[in-house]
């Protein structure tokens, strides 16, 4: 696709590019509060549906966002949003999410520190999704402060349950229109126009014999860096023997403790979407314990289903390898194990081609599980999302992308889930930049790893770019209408 040849007037960028730079500052410290606090998704807290960290980092954007003039609302602690008033002939909207992943461990700089460094900021959410969300605000601040009038209202958006499970957006649907026509700033530019659908699932089993304990992995979306386990030995001699044979597996390392024998294993994480070079700490556990031949009763037959099931980042060995032309290959990890008091749990998230249907990846992954004495349960599908990559609003974004970041970039689909498949007329954009440089070895430095880092001028680049978009969308989202009006 020929992307549409888009240009800005000369002196409005220079004045476009001197406000960001005079506000940089300013934008660093009004990001560096939100990154303050753990604003993890939890089981509710009273009238707190996602705990009071997420209530506490949602009463901080909004108070920053009446602070700069705009009319805010909370939706019942689900989430927020602040308004920009137009002339009212309809609604964009900018859907950002406030809550983040657990901190995890592997830290070198503080977390909740919003570190600066060489021109990268460092710090839980910086990039997902907390300077996004302050870019998208900031973009709405110039537009107020330099009088640019628009026909449309926008909306800003401040979700507190995207990581987990997008209770957020649902309750927002249910208590409010959407918006004509959303951004969502949670993805790479140009354009993210479709997103594959979403099925998470758990398998169990009855565990029986030494393996007492095996866990792994806190939040279904991430593939966990390590996994820990405890076989049950009463002979010291015995134990010994345990301990020797899989110290001798790589990434594991085993000790004695006061019930026998503790194992620790380590991988290599990443977003359960792109598992692409991650390494599954389940699974190098798993396959260690399934090969050394120490364990006793069932665990022997569990560990062997956990290790065969996590065996594959595309469905191979869960019975679902399913592939489209559109959006890709099938993603299946299983990223969260919890054996306790006999009865093994082994979570799943899939992302799955958008021609595909969740109940055939359901049926798939149910009849390999059961293959190894596994019972599916707690199965919950999210639909793909699509909107055509020819639709003019597309061309247009991919066209102020390409114009901002000085290059090329084609539109593309992804694994991915964001609000964008809970709205009406959504799609991805920004801020992030397919070939951006990461400073940290492999690891570390994107979302949801150690060290989650983006570069300021990537936030900032995606500020214009919002400015940019929200002025075109606002002269071209309803004007199919108006000429269909006065032909």
């Amino acid at each position: 696709m020929e992307p549409i040849v888009w240009r800005e007037k000369e002196d409005q960028e220079r004045k476009i590019d001197s406000w960001i730079e005079t506000h940089r500052t300013e934008f660093v410290n009004d990001l560096r509060d939100l990154v303050s606090v753990p604003s993890v998704s939890e089981k509710a807290e009273g009238d707190f549906p996602f705990g009071a960290e997420c209530k506490k980092v949602l009463d901080m954007a909004l108070q920053k966002a009446e602070s700069y003039g705009f009319s805010t609302e909370n939706y019942d602690n689900y989430c927020g949003s602040c308004i920009m008033k137009g002339e009212g002939r309809g609604e964009l909207g900018m859907f950002s999410h406030l809550d983040v992943v657990p901190l995890g461990d592997g830290w070198e700089y503080p977390p909740l520190g919003c570190t600066e460094q060489d021109g990268f900021l460092i710090g839980r959410g910086v990039g997902d999704n907390k300077g996004p969300a302050m870019a998208a605000l900031y973009a709405m601040r110039y537009l107020k402060e330099q009088g640019i009038p628009l026909k449309h209202d926008v909306l800003l958006y401040f979700g507190c349950s995207e990581e987990k499970g997008m209770e957020d957006i649902e309750h927002f649907r249910k208590v409010r229109k959407a918006p004509d026509f959303s951004l969502v700033p949670d993805t790479n530019f140009p354009v993210c126009y479709g997103e594959k659908g979403i099925l998470r699932a758990t398998a169990t089993a009855q565990v029986e014999g030494n393996l007492i304990s095996f866990q792994g992995g806190s939040v279904v979306n991430v593939i966990p860096a390590t996994a820990c386990a405890v076989i049950q030995e009463k002979d010291p001699e015995r134990s010994a023997f345990i301990c020797e044979k899989l110290n001798l597996y790589d990434g594991v390392k085993a000790v004695l403790c006061e019930n026998g024998v503790k194992l620790t294993a380590e991988g290599l994480s990443s977003h359960a979407a792109f598992p692409e070079g991650a390494v599954n700490a389940i699974h190098v556990l798993a396959e260690a314990l399934a090969e050394s031949g120490v364990l006793t009763g069932s665990s022997q037959a569990v560990v062997e289903g956990i290790a065969a099931l996590t065996g594959s980042f595309h469905g191979e060995t869960t019975g679902i390898p399913f592939e489209d032309e559109e959006t890709g290959r099938l993603t299946c990890c299983g990223t969260v194990v919890h054996l306790e008091h006999g009865k093994v749990e082994l979570s799943f998230d899939i992302r799955y081609p958008a021609s595909f249907q969740g109940k055939q990846v359901e049926e798939g992954l149910a009849a390999a599980a059961a293959g190894y004495g596994f019972a599916l349960s707690e199965v919950n599908d999210s639909a793909p999302s699509f909107i055509s990559p020819e639709r003019q609003e597309v061309k247009l974004l991919c066209s102020i992308a390409d114009h901002v970041l000085g290059k090329h970039y084609e539109p593309y689909t992804m694994g991915g889930g964001t609000y964008a498949r809970h709205l009406p007329n959504a799609v991805g954009f920004g801020p992030g930049i397919p070939d951006a440089v990461n400073p940290f070895p492999s690891g570390r430095g994107q979302g949801h790893q150690p060290d989650e880092c983006i570069s300021l001028k990537q936030l900032e680049q995606g500020m214009k770019a919002y400015i940019l978009a929200l002025q075109a969308l606002d002269d071209r989202i309803g004007k199919e209408e108006e000429e269909s009006h006065y032909d």
